[in-house]
């Protein structure tokens, strides 16, 4: 199966406007079984790559990590020109009350997520965790 790597996210923060910069960027590695594959079936749509922000949460306090956006772009695989690895960056400007989470300081991460259509199998890959106080 494929597999993500070198999955890191950049916060920049405009205090001014009071919006925040997000970019994760990452890469795709194929099998060679997956290369020719894909190769031969340029139209086949064999995997779904998809992001997600993250906060962090303690233990102590809830146990469960919390969604806080779902990029809406969705890159397919194999497009025009095959290549391993595949660069990937997903990109958007949100306002820093989406990355609030709660009183304290947050640590934001990425998650991406990797789907193979034809067995519907997964693979994640977090990001680094950035630190702030939005």
């Amino acid at each position: 199966m494929a597999s993500l790597s070198n999955v890191v996210l950049t916060l920049i923060r405009d205090k001014v406007k009071k919006t925040v910069n997000v970019k994760v960027t990452g890469n795709v590695n194929f099998t060679p079984l997956e290369m020719c594959m894909m190769k031969q079936c340029k139209d086949s749509g064999l995997f779904k790559l998809r992001c997600k922000l993250w906060v962090e949460d303690s233990p102590l306090f809830t146990g469960a990590d919390d969604l806080l956006f779902i990029f809406p772009n969705v890159f397919t695989y194999p497009d025009g020109s095959p290549t391993n690895p595949e660069n990937f960056t997903f990109q958007t400007v949100v306002g820093e009350s989406l990355l609030n989470e709660d009183w304290g300081q947050d640590e934001i991460y990425a998650r991406a997520e990797l789907t193979n259509n034809l067995s519907l199998t997964t693979v994640t890959k977090k990001s680094n965790v950035v630190k702030g106080w939005f």
